[in-house]
């Protein structure tokens, strides 16, 4: 008579789950959006930190932040000073300037450098799509500081009605000033539940930084201050130009946070342990509970794991007796349905394309450089540093100087951010060669690509026999020695 055989099936797992934010996006301002703070389109605080899940965000928003102002300001005439038709007088006019306009951006800040807090808001603007900065101004109404304010805190308001404004140019080198009608922007700031109100900078008006009301007459004490708003687009907010990649983002986080877990505890049974005509007795059972749950996988390293099953008695013969089956235990490997390595990294290399695409940026910018070459990374920097970050800087900085110069009366000189040299001084003396060898430059004009070589600075030579090429005459026969003499010397760096 067969005997009833029961099946019993029991899987094995840790105790442990997949982690999970706790953070809530909160938005202090949403009972006081209306008609007259406006609500941004993303949440700004999400924005804010959402570069810290990502593993490429922010090695994009360094690279712009890095590559725009990490190479520091300078001042430049508006106009050739060494032309033969400018008088001395205009010259020495523009020299006080260029000191004035560098004193300038270097004292705008003291305990940070001017570029500093420029990166700031930079970052700012390049997570959330707005950066902003609050401009000082000293007893004399004229800037004379900025400091950063955390995107997290800000809000725009809404236009106001138009108010009369003078703006100062410069044609035909006159100053001349014209009225336009423009209409600004107010600005609010809320921290631990207190407001304080920015009017737009240029805004003549009055307001109070309490209420943000325009009044005619105020303490200075509660007067507003000025914000300069950077921004990505056109809208009353910025719109960060990676946004069209956000879903991109959360999938490759949760991909990453299931390889964790897989990793952490295994996504799949690892093997199957079959009992026939029989059952694990209970110690067995809780070894092997204990074995599973040791999730590093450390205390039970190199340990045997011993299963003991106790067969199923069958029915008493005629003598009182029990028959126990036979125990069949078989460990059955899943190995074959295990995943190899980590699960979707085709996916997640897709996505750190599309996200670095949005910024226009080579690989080279964030860090992964294994497919290049010099001749690669050169061009790949030139292009980006043509397409990208040039416009970039050249954008940013107009917009200071269209804002700021005019009130400090500066006309003749401008604030320029610096960018990389990419010129290479050994393949400039191959150029040159041809040049000093038919007398075309002088001395002095190549003192300062020879200290570039030396890596050190050299001061022009002050006689004017330095300043002209050298001749046939015997005085300038030495000037054409030394100039071979310099040519040799590069030759030998180049060869070196």
């Amino acid at each position: 008579m067969p005997h009833n055989q029961t099946v019993r099936a029991t899987v094995l797992k840790a105790n442990a789950s997949a982690p999970q934010t706790k953070q809530i996006y909160e938005d202090d301002f949403s009972d006081l959006y209306g008609e007259d703070i406006i609500a941004p389109p993303y949440n700004i605080t999400e924005l804010k930190t959402i570069a810290e899940y990502s593993t490429i965000l922010q090695q994009c928003i360094d690279a712009y932040r890095v590559n725009i102002t990490g190479f520091g300001f300078d001042v430049e005439y508006t106009f050739d000073v060494n032309a033969t038709e400018v008088d001395q007088e205009k010259k020495k006019k523009a020299e006080k300037d260029w000191a004035r306009l560098e004193a300038f951006y270097k004292c705008l800040h003291f305990d940070e450098s001017a570029e500093m807090i420029l990166g700031y808001a930079i970052e700012d603007r390049e997570k959330t799509g707005n950066g902003f900065m609050e401009v000082l101004r000293d007893g004399m109404g004229k800037p004379a500081g900025i400091e950063y304010l955390d995107v997290k805190y800000m809000r725009v308001c809404g236009a106001g009605e138009p108010v009369e404004v003078s703006f100062m140019y410069e044609e035909n080198g006159k100053v001349k000033r014209i009225k336009r009608q423009k209409r600004f922007r107010k600005f609010v700031q809320m921290i631990n539940g207190k407001k304080v109100f920015f009017k737009e900078y240029g805004d003549p008006r009055k307001m109070d930084m309490r209420t943000g009301e325009y009044v005619s007459t105020l303490a200075e004490k509660h007067q507003a201050n000025e914000v300069i708003h950077l921004k990505i687009g056109s809208g009353v907010y910025g719109v960060p130009r990676w946004v069209g990649n956000i879903v991109n983002l959360y999938g490759a986080r949760k991909a990453e946070e299931l390889n964790f877990m897989y990793f952490k505890q295994g996504r799949h049974v690892p093997a199957a342990i079959t009992v026939e005509n029989g059952m694990l007795s209970e110690a067995s059972y809780r070894e092997l509970q204990a074995y599973m749950n040791d999730l590093e996988g450390v205390e039970n390293a190199h340990k045997f794991l011993l299963i003991e099953a106790e067969g199923i008695a069958k029915e008493k013969d005629l003598h009182g007796g029990e028959d126990i089956t036979p125990v069949s235990v078989e460990i059955k490997s899943l190995a074959e349905i295990l995943q190899n390595d980590a699960l979707f990294l085709e996916y997640d290399e897709k996505s750190r394309n599309k996200l670095r695409s949005a910024f226009r940026l080579p690989p080279l910018y964030t860090g992964e450089a294994q497919e290049y070459n010099r001749a690669t990374a050169d061009t790949a920097r030139k292009i980006t540093e043509e397409q990208v970050f040039q416009p970039e800087r050249k954008t940013l900085v107009n917009k200071l100087n269209t804002l700021l110069l005019p009130e400090l009366n500066l006309h003749d000189v401008r604030l320029t951010l610096k960018g990389p040299d990419f010129r290479d001084p050994l393949e400039i003396a191959k150029v040159l060669g041809p040049f000093i060898t038919a007398g075309a430059v002088s001395p002095n004009d190549l003192r300062d690509l020879a200290g570039r070589v030396l890596g050190k600075t050299l001061e022009e030579w002050p006689e004017d026999v330095y300043k002209r090429p050298a001749g046939q005459d015997a005085e300038k026969t030495n000037l054409t020695a030394l100039m071979q003499e310099l040519k040799d010397s590069i030759e030998d760096i180049k060869t070196s």
